[in-house]
């Protein structure tokens, strides 16, 4: 399990101490990016587990704000091999915090592309309403991109998807109760 926010105190206050100079300069997309980064760099090779939590959960917070949904996988990703939560859960929560409308048109598309991947994780793990979420949000991204074609495509396969979840519904309703 992740460490709790009491487990942390001490580490918060070593990010700070080590990193005082890039979270300064977090208030600009490139501030936010550039310690996204440094933050990611120091949480491969950090030996202590509260730290390295801290610096990626950091590090997802900083590319959440500057929009960039590439690093926030690589940041979940890196903690999933230490530690067990659910990454798809938190995935799909970051990239809804990234406003669409600010975002330009190359990382509109990265975003797009990170968000039928996570749909396709999510479908592989049988988790169709994170699937038909993230499904969603590619959608969106690539109408922002100005991407028809792909918005188009994906509003196919969010509704294979949607139309699947509705299934499993039906299926789960017509089951029997058993009460042991």
């Amino acid at each position: 399990m992740p460490p709790s926010q009491r487990d942390l105190v001490a580490a918060r206050k070593e990010l700070k101490a080590r990193f005082r100079e890039p979270l300064l300069h977090t208030e600009t997309t490139a501030g936010a990016m550039a310690a996204a980064e440094e933050l990611f760099a120091a949480a491969i090779s950090e030996e202590e587990p509260r730290l390295k939590w801290l610096l990626l959960a950091e590090s997802r917070r900083l590319a959440t704000t500057a929009g960039n949904a590439a690093a926030i996988t690589r940041a979940i990703t890196l903690a999933c091999a230490t530690w067990e939560f659910d990454a798809l859960e938190l995935e799909l929560r970051s990239l809804t915090e990234i406003p669409l409308r600010s975002l330009d048109t190359a990382r509109a598309v990265a975003f797009a592309t990170v968000a039928e991947n996570l749909a396709l994780r999510a479908e592989a793990d049988g988790r169709l309403e994170i699937a038909v979420s993230g499904q969603t949000l590619a959608i969106r991204a690539w109408q922002r991109a100005g991407n028809t074609t792909a918005a188009r495509r994906a509003a196919i396969r969010h509704d294979a998807l949607e139309n699947a979840r509705q299934q499993r519904l039906s299926e789960q309703k017509l089951q029997p109760k058993n009460p042991g």
